[in-house]
C-alpha cells in the first residue's frame, strides 16, 4: 500500500475532474458489504477459516486501495475548483 500511496500522492498530475468524480462513485455493493460484515464478525469471534481470512484480507486491501484513490480524487477536484477560481 505504501508504494501505491506514493504513486497516487505524486504531485506530477492531477486527475481530470470527470475521472475523479467517477472514482468517488465507486462503492462496495450491498452483497459485498454484507459479506464483509459476516467475515468481520467471525474474525472478532476468532472463527475465521483460512480461506475466509484470505477473503477478508482481500476486502481490506481493496477498501484501502479505494480509499487512497478517492482521497486523490477529492484533492484533484479541490485543485480544479481552486484553479478555476484563480483564473476568473
Amino acid at each position: 500500500m505504501a508504494i501505491l500511496r506514493r504513486v497516487v500522492d505524486s504531485d506530477d498530475a492531477e486527475m481530470p475532474p470527470e475521472a475523479a468524480r467517477a472514482i468517488l462513485r465507486l462503492r462496495f455493493g450491498a452483497k459485498d458489504r454484507a459479506r464483509m460484515n459476516r467475515l468481520a464478525a467471525k474474525n472478532r469471534d476468532g472463527k475465521l477459516k483460512p480461506n475466509e481470512e484470505s477473503e477478508l484480507d482481500n476486502y481490506i486491501r481493496v477498501g484501502q486501495t479505494l480509499g487512497i484513490l478517492q482521497s486523490k480524487a477529492r484533492r484533484s477536484i479541490r485543485a480544479a475548483k481552486a484553479s478555476a477560481r484563480d483564473s476568473e
